[in-house]
């Protein structure tokens, strides 16, 4: 099956469950959304380890990242505020040093520099990201947010793809860990998010408070994130020598290959919106 048949077949299927589960229990804060997401963050760390670990050994206190996502949505829940998500990242990160203290002795301590830089990448990637994704379940009217994210991140992603399979043959490897990212594809996928962006607070004016003008630059930025955090992903994967993070989505490799873009592009898209509704 040609990968674009997958892509879009996964498409048909992962949209529609995604989109159902923001629609369920939304006066809760989305508990089925977080639920799926803390899902795919855990195999996410999983498939993360699995490609650190070809570079040595890392610690064992990184499949407890997940708990960061859990903690996050949990106190926002009771709190408003994400302090204890932050101290259970630097308690992780300390576990982690500590016990190379004593798996260090295995190798002398020669690998330990590195060891616990893989460690620390880990524990941040993707649970630490994935405390942004929960942002956005909090939002004001965060349905529509919601929404919108989704919108912006996976048509950067569609129109990326198809711009430059169509304009983009002599433009390519513009990115040598990417070499067929294309300029084309660049810019059709910052440019449809960009006009999504603009559209939004004009449809849905007593949703989003924004200007279109903000919207545009909310979308751009946005969708600039999610090219970056795709290419983040393409750099450790080629740093471990493998194509894919894992084989669990069809057509798009491992749960990683997917949420990388929605990693990437969270922290702007809540900071930006927190931002452009309050001035």
């Amino acid at each position: 099956m040609k990968s674009i048949t997958k892509r879009v077949l996964t498409a048909v299927v992962a949209l529609p469950i995604l989109l159902i589960a923001t629609f369920i229990l939304p006066e809760y804060n989305h508990p089925i959304l977080a639920l799926i997401l803390v899902a795919a963050i855990s195999f996410g760390t999983y498939e993360m380890a699995d490609i650190t670990k070809k570079k040595g050994r890392i610690s064992p206190v990184v499949y407890l990242s997940p708990l960061l996502a859990i903690v996050s949505f949990i106190e926002q829940v009771l709190r408003g505020e994400q302090l204890f998500s932050f101290f259970l990242y630097i308690i992780l990160i300390a576990l982690s040093f500590s016990l190379e203290v004593f798996k260090g002795a295995s190798d002398d301590f020669n690998e330990s520099i590195d060891t616990l830089g893989r460690s620390a990448i880990t524990i941040a990637y993707p649970a630490l990201f994935s405390i942004f994704l929960i942002d956005i379940l909090f939002l004001e009217n965060s349905t529509y947010h919601i929404i919108l994210y989704f919108i912006l991140v996976f048509g950067e992603d569609t129109f990326a793809y198809f711009s430059g399979m169509l304009l983009g043959k002599n433009n390519r490897g513009i990115v040598k860990v990417s070499p067929k990212k294309s300029i084309a594809g660049f810019i059709g996928g910052i440019l449809v998010p960009a006009i999504c962006g603009f559209f939004a607070p004009v449809a849905f004016s007593n949703v989003f408070t924004f200007s279109p003008i903000k919207g545009a630059i909310l979308g751009a930025v946005t969708a600039a994130f999610g090219a970056l955090g795709d290419l983040v992903e393409s750099t450790f994967k080629r740093s471990a020598n493998v194509k894919d993070s894992g084989k669990i989505v069809p057509g798009r490799g491992g749960i990683l290959d997917s949420l990388d873009s929605l990693l990437f592009a969270a922290a702007p898209f809540s900071i930006l919106t927190t931002i452009f509704e309050m001035i």
